[in-house]
């Protein structure tokens, strides 16, 4: 039974969750074009709900004593000093390259206008909901594309080496995210290959699950919130 949990899991994570990315993704952006002002936080909604779910079941494997807390990443790192020193380096990294985007926020929001960026949060209630669900990134998909994944393919495919685990994680990883055309697909990619290096040479999901929270995270520093309009002042005669 554990066995075929694992499969489904496994088959969810590389063959389904691409293309209901893309179902959601584009149910939410016509509901945005016809003007539903609920689309966005709807969508981010759903998401979280699904981070909590597919979170849940990998912890499940964990929690029941099928898999060792240390094979799915739920361990400290190996060597702190060094951990501490890359997660504060990459988070201090991306905190910059933020505020070195943020002035050209405009031309960014123009560029993404036909594609991602309708689903980019604008209001108050859009960027909350916006952070949580970078958080939940941060945690589900370690757990989902760089703990679970990794153990899956250690497993079941013993002949892999580990530089073969870490490329098929990112891999995976990437067209996860096909809802962001091939770009966004090869960007995620490379992104999750240095998720994966960070995992193996820490031994630890704790420095992936942090920066991938921050990178994340970092779209809410690049892209202001909308300011609200003025309100005209009627001035009596």
């Amino acid at each position: 039974m554990i066995t075929f949990l694992a499969h489904f899991l496994a088959a969810y994570i590389v063959l389904a969750a691409p293309w209901l990315g893309c179902y959601s993704f584009k149910k939410a952006r016509r509901r945005v074009q016809s003007g539903d002002p609920n689309a966005k936080s709807g969508l981010y909604r759903s998401l979280v709900i699904e981070q909590v779910v597919c979170s849940a079941a990998i912890l499940a494997f964990w929690r029941f004593g099928q898999i060792p807390a240390a094979s799915l990443g739920l361990s400290a790192p190996r060597f702190w000093p060094w951990a501490t020193a890359a997660m504060l380096g990459l988070v201090a990294a991306l905190i910059w390259s933020g505020l070195k985007l943020r002035p050209k926020a405009d031309r960014i929001r123009e560029k993404l206008r036909n594609g991602i960026g309708l689903l980019l949060p604008d209001t108050a209630s859009e960027r909350s909901w916006f952070g949580r669900v970078s958080l939940g990134a941060g945690i589900s998909e370690e757990l989902a594309y760089r703990g679970f994944l990794i153990y899956y393919l250690s497993a079941y495919l013993p002949q892999l080496n580990t530089p073969e685990k870490v490329v098929l994680s990112g891999l995976v990883f990437g067209l996860g995210h096909l809802y962001q055309g091939w770009k966004g697909v090869i960007g995620t990619g490379l992104a999750g290959l240095v998720f994966a290096v960070l995992y193996v040479a820490t031994g630890s999901l704790l420095v992936p699950m942090v920066v991938h929270a921050v990178l994340d995270l970092r779209v809410l520093l690049i892209l202001p919130p909308d300011e609200p309009q003025a309100m005209p002042v009627e001035v009596g005669v």
